[in-house]
């Protein structure tokens, strides 16, 4: 029996997420540059090669954003095998700090592109099957990134001598067959912003576009503090997806929730039937004549979308506390094997389990995520408190990874900062992607990403490059355990503010709501 363009295109996007992320050599890579395959210095790899990943990926995620959507997806995921390749080509036969650096510059590409990874099946699948593709895609890049961990982990305890070259080129052979697998994905026929209308004009009997209703325009919605999006006609649901916090080579995180309730609010009777301007938009005209027309009325389109979305309090709550806790996380994950070197170093010691404890902390992060999808808390209500405490922890973690001299103690705490990042990321992508449509979903998202890698950078460049204070790497850790800190105040006064505010009474009848809900 032939299979259709949807299921083909699911089981392809699901085998090229596999093999992309299947790089048994990523746990290893700085005991790989620092060793005597590459010779760097401590000072070499942390101050000069590493900074450059975060400048490559800032510098390309705009661009990538709207080239993703421009050229319909298929494009770009082809890209991001081949930059892949080109990263542990580089690798494998390059020399010196310069070739390194390019090589992290290529590797920012990579991880750029991947928005094309997750954002390509929304416009092949039809609605409904949105949730079940989402869990697929997300399943098989944690199952990926756990078999890289326990492959990586076996051939470098099993080997006597050094096993980091091998590794790389089973890292290289896996990246390929991405890239061979990339190029039989269907191609796109819609996009979610610069083509929207195109498949339904193509093919008739095609799925509808997320966003397509029948008689009203497809983006008359409201975001309210209190409830999901509320619209005045929706014909499918809007379901959530996930979101990839790429670190550099060798740690890359990532936050996927699955919603509980994925139902369209629609407005009561009792609700005003004239919108306050304020919280409305409505499309710009895309259907005028040349492409500049076009491109410009989406640009229009995406700002509009801009200011709706970031004018729910409730939302830029949760964005805040995603921008910042995940550009946090993009710098202990860029930066943690370089602590563990410092501590334990692979050239003295022999034996490195970072393989391990990487497939340990995305093994154990995947089931926090999965788990979320059965708690029933009113985050309205106990979300910044949340926030603030967890973030309060993840400071102490990272206060213990920078002053320990145990490489276990430093293991365990890496593992619980991943775990209480898994939580809070997941809550955060449910608490804004509720809200939204899935045009506006990947608008946010986007922005979001921005502004962590923006953060992000001001930090590489100020603490860690070598025109900056060019700090060792403990050092760095206890300023990241201060941000952390930074983070849980911000949170926690906005907490009693908030309770405060709403008096005990409140807090226990929206709490009711919620049990009485489940």
């Amino acid at each position: 029996m032939e299979m259709s363009t949807e299921t083909r295109a699911i089981v392809l996007l699901c085998l090229y997420g596999f093999f992309k992320e299947m790089r048994p050599s990523e746990p290893f890579l700085t005991p790989y540059l620092k060793g005597p395959d590459k010779n760097l210095t401590e000072e070499q790899v942390d101050n000069q090669i590493y900074p450059v990943w975060t400048y490559s990926y800032l510098a390309c995620l705009f661009l990538v954003f709207l080239l993703t959507d421009f050229l319909r997806y298929k494009p770009v995921i082809i890209l991001e095998g081949l930059a892949y390749i080109g990263t542990w080509v580089i690798l494998l036969w390059g020399q010196g700090v310069l070739t390194m650096q390019f090589m992290q510059f290529v590797y920012g590409v990579a991880t750029a592109t991947e928005i094309a990874y997750y954002s390509y099946i929304y416009v092949i699948v039809s609605d409904e099957r949105y949730q079940k593709v989402t869990s697929y895609t997300r399943s098989v890049v944690l199952v990926g990134r756990c078999a890289a961990g326990v492959v990586g982990q076996a051939v470098v305890s099993g080997s006597k001598e050094s096993a980091y070259i091998p590794l790389n080129y089973v890292s290289l052979a896996s990246v390929t067959v991405a890239l061979c697998i990339s190029i039989f994905l269907p191609s796109a026929k819609k996009s979610m912003f610069f083509h929207r209308y195109s498949r339904q004009e193509d093919d008739p009997d095609s799925p509808p576009s997320p966003t397509s209703t029948e008689g009203n325009d497809p983006r008359e919605e409201v975001i309210s503090d209190n409830s999901g999006v509320q619209a005045p006609d929706s014909a499918g649901q809007i379901t959530d997806g996930c979101v990839q916090a790429p670190d550099s080579v060798g740690q890359i995180t990532d936050g996927c929730v699955q919603a509980a309730d994925n139902r369209t609010h629609q407005p009561t009777p009792s609700q005003p039937q004239a919108l306050n301007s304020s919280l409305v938009t409505s499309e710009v005209n895309t259907t005028g004549s040349g492409k500049d027309n076009i491109v410009v009325s989406t640009l229009l389109n995406l700002w509009m979308d801009f200011r709706l979305c970031y004018g729910s309090r409730h939302l830029l709550l949760w964005s805040l506390w995603w921008s910042l806790a995940t550009c946090g996380s993009f710098q202990v994950g860029n930066y943690v094997q370089n602590l563990w070197d410092a501590i334990s170093p692979a050239a003295r010691d022999g034996q490195v389990w970072n393989g391990a404890i990487e497939a340990a902390a995305t093994l154990l992060g995947a089931m926090v995520s999965f788990s979320m999808g059965y708690l029933h808390v009113n985050w309205i209500v106990l979300g910044e408190m949340t926030l603030g405490v967890l973030s309060a922890l993840d400071a102490a973690l990272l206060i213990v990874m920078a002053t320990a001299y145990q490489i276990w103690v430093n293991y365990i705490c890496y593992v619980i900062f991943r775990m209480s990042y898994q939580f809070l990321i997941t809550i955060a992508t449910f608490q804004i992607a509720q809200k939204l449509t899935t045009e506006r979903y990947a608008l946010v998202f986007g922005c979001n990403t921005f502004v962590a890698l923006l953060l992000q950078t001001i930090l590489t460049a100020v603490l860690v490059d070598k025109t900056g204070l060019d700090a060792p790497v403990r050092t760095q850790f206890i300023v990241y355990g201060v941000y952390f800190g930074v983070i849980a105040a911000i949170f926690l006064t906005g907490a009693v503010v908030t309770l405060t505010r709403l008096g005990w009474r409140e807090v226990r009848r929206r709490w009711r709501l919620v049990d009485n809900d489940t």
